[in-house]
């Protein structure tokens, strides 16, 4: 009779139970063993703690709660909204008036290519065909109450961002002023911005486009808010509003050609649509973030001096 021991298999099966011991042992997470799920987590969670803490109580949270509480998003989308029912209009007509085309003008304020120009010059009439059907008092109306409705739009983004009540229609005469300044600032543009493409070269261009953003954003602000926010706290919201939206028009110039030419081959003109409600919202959204940007400096004591100091202290 043969022992326990000597029973065939038996030595075969200790090994085997050895090993699923040692197994268990790790998956317990006994000492001496370090369960493979587990590599690598504490750097991980120590990073996160990290973050964590610095983002707490820092500008950068002061900022996303202050773009939480403009509801920027949907703010900007509706705005894109407002700009191409109510301001495309008043811009279309107001350019076939001064007898210019509205897609060459948008193509060249956007840094289009020929294709791209091309493309959204099929969504225009001729400057001519729509200058003839401005006629009559009910077409004339409709043009000044597409420009006054995106000027309000403008006007209670601006309400929102500075916490300021809204005085309805007693301020119609400044948004009027405000569509004066835009069409000034268009047709300026229009007969400076060649001239200086050609002769000065890309920084000074660029310097240029900074000072002349900074001074409309900021006479945009002074104007619509009723001078009820004083020139020393706009000063650092159009500024920040400048260097974004040079900063969105160079970028756009950049993809935005090829964006408009692939969505007309997709989908049609009404891709180049989608293209332009993309430039649209991201109009909307530097608005809206160069305002409060301006705000969060003031609020957080914020300067390039202190900024260049902590930049020394950790290098």
């Amino acid at each position: 009779m043969q022992a326990p021991d000597d029973a065939p298999g038996g030595s075969q099966a200790k090994p085997v139970d050895q090993a699923a011991q040692a197994a268990g042992s790790a998956a317990s997470g006994r000492p001496g063993s370090k369960p493979a799920g587990r590599l690598g987590v504490r750097p991980v969670r120590r990073a996160a703690a990290w973050g964590k803490q610095k983002y707490a109580g820092s500008s950068a949270e002061h900022l996303w709660d202050r773009l939480n509480a403009v509801d920027f998003i949907n703010q900007g989308l509706l705005f894109a909204a407002t700009l191409l029912l109510c301001f495309f209009p008043f811009l279309i007509v107001a350019n076939a008036l001064a007898g210019r085309s509205a897609a060459a003008s948008l193509a060249q304020r956007a840094g289009l290519n020929k294709q791209a120009a091309a493309d959204i010059g099929q969504l225009f009439a001729p400057a001519a065909t729509t200058s003839s059907a401005v006629t009559g008092t009910a077409s004339v109306v409709f043009f000044v109450l597409g420009g006054i409705a995106a000027a309000t739009a403008l006007q209670q983004l601006y309400e929102r961002v500075f916490d300021l009540r809204s005085r309805g229609m007693k301020d119609v005469w400044r948004r009027i002023i405000w569509l004066a300044l835009l069409v000034g600032t268009a047709v300026l543009g229009g007969w400076v911005g060649p001239a200086l493409r050609n002769a000065a070269g890309p920084v000074v261009l660029a310097i240029f486009a900074l000072v002349a953003a900074t001074a409309f954003w900021g006479l945009t602000q002074w104007i619509l808010l009723g001078g009820r926010v004083s020139w020393r706290k706009l000063f650092p919201c159009a500024c920040a509003t400048g260097v974004f939206y040079v900063g969105m028009v160079a970028v756009f110039s950049i993809f935005f050609s090829s964006m408009v030419v692939s969505e007309d081959k997709e989908y049609g003109p009404i891709g180049v649509i989608f293209a332009l409600m993309t430039f649209l919202i991201a109009i909307g959204v530097v608005i809206i973030l160069g305002a409060v940007v301006g705000l969060v400096w003031q609020e957080r004591g914020l300067s390039f001096a202190t900024a260049f100091r902590k930049l020394r202290r950790t290098s």
